[in-house]
């Protein structure tokens, strides 16, 4: 198995050579009339059974309000071009006791947009997602292709490659990690002929785990998760020292305050009984000089 992996580079564009991108051979479709209410993975569920009849389901998107939890009224449902059709028969079906409204939503088209912008990760919280790319022309050598696979993707997240036997024979030419949905549109829509001419084909996004394994693999998203965590707990923890130390140094102040009475209130009472005890001793004194002995 022969294992090379390039690095990430950040920007989400090819260099100019987006103007150059042939039309992606995956179909996007918008859906809604399905019930909000519902947690988002059981929507996803939902979704990709409702369409499994349609073909391979490349990938569904469910936004959410990160804040509130609310589901987006849109889903977007990804399909191999040739299965579009079938998809968009289902307008009008029942899922759940609701009537789905389905729509073609091309890659260029941006209408929807205005229900999709509220939903958007935030930078520090896109979760890492995989896709998985192989090419159908596989009479080129395999370096030769995954050169101008990599000029094709690599600018919009890191590739590995996993799956190439020794003969060369392709299984999936590449994972393609990228960031957040954003990242996932960007892959998808580049599913077709490269510039290079090579016919790059985006078979699945890798649903993600629901639950995270209890066994020593960590999938990639949730480092996102952890960190998402850990900024959340270190801000409850700044915030929790913060008032401790604050609770603290008023509790130290009260205190001192009580602790320097008690010494004050200590000094003049000894100050007083020896003022006193200095008056007793001295007019004693003169009681014994104004006696007179006799014998």
């Amino acid at each position: 198995m022969h294992e090379s992996t390039i690095e990430c580079v950040e920007g989400l564009e090819l260099n100019g050579c987006d103007a150059e991108i042939r039309e992606s051979r995956i179909s996007r479709i918008a859906v809604e009339g399905y019930d909000t209410s519902l947690p988002r993975e059981d929507v996803d569920d939902a979704l990709r059974e409702h369409f499994a009849s349609c073909g391979n389901i490349i990938h569904v998107h469910v936004p959410i309000d990160e804040n509130s939890g609310t589901l987006c009224r849109y889903a977007l449902i990804y399909v191999n071009k040739e299965d579009e059709e079938k998809a968009l028969r289902l307008d009008g079906s029942d899922m759940g006791e609701r009537i789905l409204q389905i729509q073609s939503y091309p890659f260029h088209e941006n209408h929807l947009e205005n229900f999709f912008d509220p939903m958007k990760e935030a930078k520090a919280y896109r979760i890492q997602h995989t896709i998985l790319v192989t090419c159908d022309d596989i009479s080129l050598r395999i370096d030769v292709i995954k050169t101008e696979l990599e000029k094709y993707f690599s600018a919009i997240g890191s590739l590995v490659y996993p799956d190439v036997t020794e003969s060369g024979a392709i299984k999936t030419l590449a994972d393609v990690y990228v960031r957040g949905h954003e990242g996932v549109e960007k892959a998808l829509e580049r599913s077709g002929p490269s510039v290079g001419g090579l016919n790059f084909v985006v078979t699945e996004v890798v649903p993600l785990p629901k639950i995270t394994p209890k066994t020593g693999y960590i999938h990639p998203h949730n480092f996102t998760i952890m960190a998402r965590q850990q900024i959340e707990n270190q801000k409850k923890t700044e915030t929790t020292a913060g008032n401790q130390q604050k609770k603290k140094s008023k509790t130290t102040e009260r205190n001192q305050k009580k602790k320097n009475k008690k010494k004050e209130k200590k000094s003049k009472t000894r100050e007083a009984y020896q003022k006193k005890k200095m008056s007793e001793t001295r007019e004693g004194n003169q009681k014994m000089k104004g006696v007179e002995i006799s014998f």
